[in-house]
């Protein structure tokens, strides 16, 4: 009988609303695509990308940007590819593990889970 283990995740995941997501610059590539994050939280991105990119390998070191939506900055933040999921046809799945965010990014990113949280958009 599968038990129920609890997610050992240090941060609460979140999902963006389809109507605002949350948009992901690529900085010192040649993708001219906006990329989209599934998921977010203060410790990390789920990004999703097309399938024919493929610029990323495991525990690669990438710098990007994140447009969070409404009234709250942009911010530059530094990360690892900490997971590469399965293709599609039409796109796959990068997990990125932040490592470097400056305050004012941290502080709005915290601001933004808050409010995914208060209208239950949690990932569980």
């Amino acid at each position: 009988m599968p038990q129920n283990i609890p997610e050992k995740r240090k941060f609460t995941r979140v999902i963006p609303e389809e109507k605002d997501p949350v948009e992901v610059h690529l900085m010192g590539t040649l993708l001219l695509d906006v990329l989209y994050a599934r998921d977010i939280s203060l410790g990390g991105i789920g990004i999703v990308a097309p399938n024919h990119f493929d610029e990323w390998d495991l525990n690669e070191k990438i710098e990007i940007i994140v447009a969070l939506p409404g009234d709250l900055a942009d911010f530059r933040a530094r990360g690892v590819i900490k997971q590469i999921g399965k293709k599609s046809k039409e796109f796959g799945i990068y997990g990125v593990q932040f490592t470097e965010m400056g305050p004012k990014g941290k502080q709005d990113l915290n601001v933004y889970v808050r409010r995914m949280e208060r209208i239950g958009r949690v990932l569980t």
